[in-house]
């Protein structure tokens, strides 16, 4: 990196040293119903309450019988003196035994029935597979017959007190199965984050109210990043401020209320106007600190401490800056660490090049001679061949990130070409994926 870029790996984890032990909330987690607690993620392990399955079940379509009577290895003619459904059993209902030299027509999941030891599947019998149960089958027994054969033990599957999952995890669709399976009604959530945006700039209006007059911007970057944040799994709610320190400073104050986390985007320039670091920065209350990093897009970035303690990110106001900012400074405190995933870089269409030295080549224009910048690119993720393969999406600013589901993340020398075939750090965007640097 150059002497007055600075790293923004190392900028990250400064930002993060600083700010994760005063974001989570004192509020402990909450028990929500089962059935909402998808996307959320737990504040506290989940333990089986029981054992999965409870008692012994079929594993099959077949016949309960003794492992014992077909022991010989013959076939052998059985009458059937049960019919067992996978079904529960009626309060006060006698519960079915199958003596020695007897079976009972069993379906899968169904309890075992006291005396039977073993399940022979339908297959090798002579019974047909549907209508009533034969009064006698016979069987032809594998060439190994042995007690608990096709039968689910208690706890097989799920183990008393067992960790389904572990805090930090987040509730997806396999463990609501499971939860409900074992019969829990919630799940010990962690609170959702509150965090507020603060969109700066006397340019920057409300564009659902028609037309902007010349020179106005309709506001991007409030819904944008409220978007991001709810796709967390949090809550945004946003704000405005010109570029009056005055108005500024009683914005962020407002901000910062009832919020874990307040992100600001635009004022961090080198401009004249540029309200957020004229009023946190060196020649203000010095409570924040800003940096041009070796990125693109999205070099200026700042951090600091909000009014009342509250961690505060500052993104720069350029709609693409901000998304990647998100991405990589403020998503990592939102949604807990996670390894990033790599992939293939396919070829890049020429729209699509990080600012090259000339029409169709692959290496990076050299504006900046002795650094390397981090190139955060929209990609989106294909599989060919049984391997992950991401392309870089053409077109200009925030356009191509309308299409993507991932960032490719490319630290280039000057001069360097393009690893195009080569595995690449990716940072997935789906829903739900965290994202943090590996």
């Amino acid at each position: 990196m150059s002497a007055d870029r600075i790293d923004p790996w190392r900028w990250r984890a400064s930002l993060i040293e600083a700010a994760a032990g005063r974001l989570r909330p004192v509020r402990t987690g909450e028990p929500i119903p089962l059935a909402e607690s998808s996307g959320r993620r737990l504040a506290e392990p989940v333990r089986a309450p029981e054992d999965l399955p409870a008692v012994a079940e079929s594993a099959m379509d077949g016949f309960a019988v003794h492992a014992s009577d077909l022991a010989d290895g013959e076939a052998v003619q059985l009458p059937v003196i049960a019919d067992l459904p996978a079904t529960a059993t009626r309060p006060g209902a006698a519960e079915p035994h199958v003596p020695t030299g007897t079976a009972a027509r069993i379906m899968t999941g169904a309890p075992i029935p006291a005396g039977a030891d073993s399940v022979v599947e339908i297959e090798r019998t002579d019974a047909e597979p549907a209508g009533q149960a034969p009064t006698t089958v016979r069987i032809a027994p594998p060439d190994e017959m042995r007690p608990g054969r096709h039968v689910r033990g208690p706890g097989e599957e799920v183990a008393r007190d067992c960790v389904l999952a572990e805090a930090g995890d987040v509730v997806g669709p396999g463990l609501v199965g499971l939860a409900a399976t074992l019969g829990l009604a919630t799940l010990t959530v962690q609170p959702r984050l509150r965090v507020g945006v603060l969109v700066t700039g006397d340019e920057v209006v409300d564009g659902r109210h028609g037309v902007p007059e010349p020179g106005g911007i309709r506001d991007s970057n409030g819904l944008m990043l409220a978007a991001a944040v709810a796709e967390l799994g949090h809550t945004a709610r946003t704000l405005r401020s010109g570029d009056a320190r005055a108005q500024f400073q009683r914005a962020l104050e407002r901000a910062a209320e009832d919020s874990d986390l307040v992100i600001t985007t635009g004022g961090i320039g080198y401009g004249a106007y540029d309200v957020v670091k004229a009023t946190l920065g060196p020649g203000g209350r010095g409570t924040s600190h800003f940096a041009h990093l070796a990125l693109r897009p999205g070099g200026p970035q700042g951090f600091g401490t909000g009014p009342g303690g509250v961690p505060v990110i500052h993104l720069p106001g350029t709609p693409v800056g901000a998304l990647v900012g998100f991405h990589l400074f403020a998503r990592p405190l939102l949604a807990g660490e996670a390894g990033i995933a790599r992939a293939r870089l396919a070829a890049a269409a020429e729209g699509a090049r990080p600012r090259t030295s000339g029409k169709g080549s692959n290496r990076v224009a050299r504006a900046e001679p002795t650094a390397r910048t981090l190139h955060a690119l929209p990609g989106r993720l294909s599989q060919k061949d049984g391997e992950a393969w991401v392309e870089l999406l053409p077109g200009r600013r925030l356009l191509p990130f309308a299409r993507a589901d991932a960032l490719v993340l490319l630290e280039l020398a000057a001069g360097a070409e393009l690893p195009e075939g080569d595995h690449v750090r990716v940072m997935r965007l789906a829903a739900g994926s965290p994202a943090a640097f590996a």
